[in-house]
């Protein structure tokens, strides 16, 4: 197996894949006395037309995860290879880690356990369902690239890696591994261009600029 040239998130706890799909809710067997419980519970919380409106009031107020993610890249293209850039390369990552839907996160997290764990396989299966049940969740299909080329299939990674830039171009990680996957299948050039779209997005790049730097005088020692 590759050693990866990236890194994953992950948290612990061992996936039970029929649970997560058969019990999407969590919480054992239900009583007749928790279900009334539980009834009363949702009767007490109900929100009167007010508590509706002026939530809604807020909930407009705030700026969508379109609007931060829009922000953030504005600022990290700015900060170019300043002290702050890594921090909010971190907060971007995290917001494309982000999906609609928490069960897709806990598998895609639960990938990252398997990849940990040296089981790629594992891995490969459950980013398989992710992208096939939710196939506009981005950082799905760049962890099925990651694995993907961790387990010798670089096509298959670069195959996913357009996905991902068809679905978010501006995704910078995606970018770099997609340069340093043309750059060992010898396509230097397709390199280049895909580390230089990571640089317009974050000037600041550092393994992009020294990779990018590298190919050039490569380049320039064969002509």
């Amino acid at each position: 197996m590759r050693q990866p040239f990236f890194s994953f998130v992950t948290t612990g706890g061992a996936l039970l894949l029929v649970v997560l799909l058969a019990l999407p809710l969590a919480g054992g067997s239900y009583t007749a006395s928790s279900l009334a419980k539980e009834g009363a519970s949702a009767v007490a919380s109900q929100k009167t037309a007010g508590e509706v409106a002026r939530d809604a009031k807020v909930s407009a107020e705030e700026p969508s995860r379109t609007d931060l993610l829009d922000g953030l890249l504005a600022r990290l293209h700015l900060a170019g290879d300043a002290p702050e850039a890594k921090a909010i390369a971190r907060s971007i990552r995290e917001l494309w880690a982000e999906s609609d839907s928490p069960t897709a996160d806990l598998l895609v997290l639960q990938a990252g356990k398997a990849l940990k764990g040296d089981d790629a396989e594992t891995a490969l299966r459950i980013l398989d369902l992710v992208v096939r049940r939710w196939p506009g969740y981005v950082e799905a299909w760049n962890r099925r690239a990651g694995t993907r080329y961790m387990m010798g299939d670089a096509k298959g990674a670069l195959k996913d890696l357009d996905q991902v830039l068809e679905l978010e171009p501006r995704h910078f990680e995606a970018l770099f591994m997609k340069g340093a996957i043309l750059e060992e299948l010898k396509r230097p050039r397709e390199a280049m261009a895909a580390y230089e779209a990571a640089l317009s997005v974050w000037p600041g790049m550092r393994p992009a600029k020294e990779a990018l730097r590298r190919l050039r005088l490569e380049l320039d020692q064969e002509t």
